[in-house]
């Protein structure tokens, strides 16, 4: 599912992968990572016996480490520890190690990727502030502050590298410019299921450095373009070893699938299998009590809907819904005829618990039986609320047994004054 703006979104900057092109680069910041980690590894397992040896022996060890963190089929585990107080410790993605640079087919196809199909849906800062289909543009200055951005400079070569973009179209003045898509998102629908087909699932990756997000690139791209790289992480944001890789199409991933020799990282062997392949087998180890199911959803936002919202159903395509504003909650309700609404106030009524369960006397739109899921519902006015037996419907109607009877209204009295 990107990366943005290191004050609002610090977790996703690892789960934005970057294109082919910018794999050169990440290849050159590996070696200097690769020689550090064992730097400060090496004090850990080394005995009294081995820290007197000379330096060029410290290679071996570090050599020899990993053996232990793989398990009986020769797959890298992870051995990280997750950190409960501060989760933003958890993500060790650090694209500062990167290198400087203005190359501006580089810089394009990274901003392009960030507006592309793969990522725009799934990115929850991109899509609210675009507003999704509206597709509102965005300044570029904002783009240039996320983290994976930085790196290229000065700010001039990224505007002029994007006016240049078939994709992507650029326009304000000099120092305020903004972009946007050419063409705006649809809503993926079914198409959704033939992404899902196209992607992989991969384990056998081991822990996480600064460099991992880029580390996988250049794996991935030895097997050609891929659509999006997607880490995989616990609810603290801990890398799980594991990834879903999306190709083109559900023929690329097969071949890759299909890869003989099996791809390696690192020398072991890795766990390869379609995306639905991998659910399916977690949902049979779940059957069989095998495993326990996640109790706690990771955080899945996908075209304006955010799974861990109350409501998330609601929510309209642009996205641009405030779930702490009432008013424009209730403006959109208004505009889309509360669309996906459960009838009958508080749920659908209680469904017959209480008085004028299902028959519209506890919601907005007439309950089960208040026109039919194909007619609108309207906003009532208070005195819309007044049924035929003479009473107005209480807010809490409806609402379990014990409850305090609604108070009559005397409208024999009301009746007799408008007559005189």
């Amino acid at each position: 599912m990107s990366e943005t703006d290191a004050a609002t979104k610090p977790a996703e900057a690892a789960q934005a992968p970057q294109v082919v092109e910018e794999q050169p680069q990440a290849v050159d910041d590996k070696p200097q990572a690769e020689e550090e980690k064992p730097a400060s590894a090496e004090t850990k397992p080394e005995a009294a016996a081995e820290k007197p040896e000379a330096p060029g022996e410290k290679p071996e060890v570090a050599e020899e480490k990993p053996a232990t963190n793989v398990d009986g089929a020769g797959i890298l585990k992870t051995t990280a520890k997750i950190d409960h107080d501060n989760h933003r410790k958890n993500v060790k993605f650090d694209p500062s190690t990167r290198e400087v640079t203005d190359d501006p087919e580089v810089i394009r196809k990274q901003v392009e990727f960030y507006f592309g199909d793969w990522n725009f849906p799934q990115d929850k800062f991109m899509w609210e502030t675009c507003e999704g289909t509206s597709n509102k543009p965005m300044a570029i200055a904002k783009i240039h502050s996320f983290k994976r951005m930085r790196v290229f400079q000065p700010y001039s070569s990224v505007v002029a590298a994007l006016r240049d973009s078939q994709f992507l179209e650029v326009s304000g003045e000099e120092g305020e410019e903004v972009v946007k898509r050419k063409v705006p998102y649809k809503p993926m629908g079914e198409n959704r299921v033939k992404v899902e087909a196209a992607t992989v699932y991969v384990k056998g990756f081991g822990d996480e450095n600064p460099d991992t997000q880029f580390d996988l690139e250049s794996f991935f791209a030895k097997f050609g373009e891929i659509e999006g790289l997607k880490l995989r992480r616990t609810n603290e944001g801990l890398f799980k070893g594991s990834v879903f890789a999306t190709f083109p199409d559900e023929e690329t991933a097969k071949r890759f699938i299909e890869t003989d020799p099996a791809p390696t990282y690192k020398g072991h062997e890795l766990k390869i299998m379609s995306k639905r392949a991998y659910c399916d087998e977690k949902s049979e180890l779940i059957r069989q009590g095998k495993l326990e199911p996640n109790s706690q959803s990771q955080k899945k936002f996908f075209e304006g809907r955010d799974a861990n919202k109350k409501g998330a159903k609601d929510r309209d395509h642009r996205g641009n819904r405030d779930s702490d504003d009432w008013k424009k909650r209730r403006d959109n309700d208004q505009k889309h005829g509360f669309q996906d609404r459960r009838g009958g106030g508080r749920g659908r009524g209680f469904r017959g618990r209480g008085r004028g369960a299902g028959r519209g006397r506890g919601g907005r739109d007439g309950g089960r039986d208040g026109g039919g899921r194909g007619v609108k519902p309207r906003i009532q006015s208070t005195a819309e609320e007044t049924t035929t037996n003479g009473k107005r419907s209480r807010d809490g109607d409806g609402a379990g047994e014990g409850a305090p009877a609604a108070k009559k209204v005397d409208t024999k009295g009301e009746a007799k004054a408008e007559a005189s």
